[in-house]
């Protein structure tokens, strides 16, 4: 069975999350830097701007997602509009 590694190289499992979610603090914090340091500072304010971006990409996905289904209800409404037409004048 293999020995488990200790020191820098090993990495938690909480870590993982940590990673996914912003690998430049994981990095940061994992090399030392403290956390009340000015470039964490700029980096949650990069990630609330990211966030509001995301947040408006969001709504706006929303948004066409709603017009393309009031498009196809148009749509068929028009169709059987345009059937009971020809049905009536035939």
């Amino acid at each position: 069975m293999p020995k488990p590694r200790s020191g820098k190289n090993t990495i938690a499992a909480s870590e993982i999350s940590q990673y996914v979610y912003c690998p430049v603090s994981w990095h940061l914090k994992r090399s030392g830097v403290p956390m009340e340091s000015p470039g964490l500072e700029r980096g949650a304010a990069e990630h609330e701007r990211a966030g509001g971006c995301l947040r408006l990409a969001a709504r706006r996905e929303r948004a066409s997602s709603m017009l393309c289904r009031a498009g196809l209800l148009l749509a068929f409404a028009a169709l059987i509009l345009l059937g009971w037409i020809l049905w009536t004048h035939s």
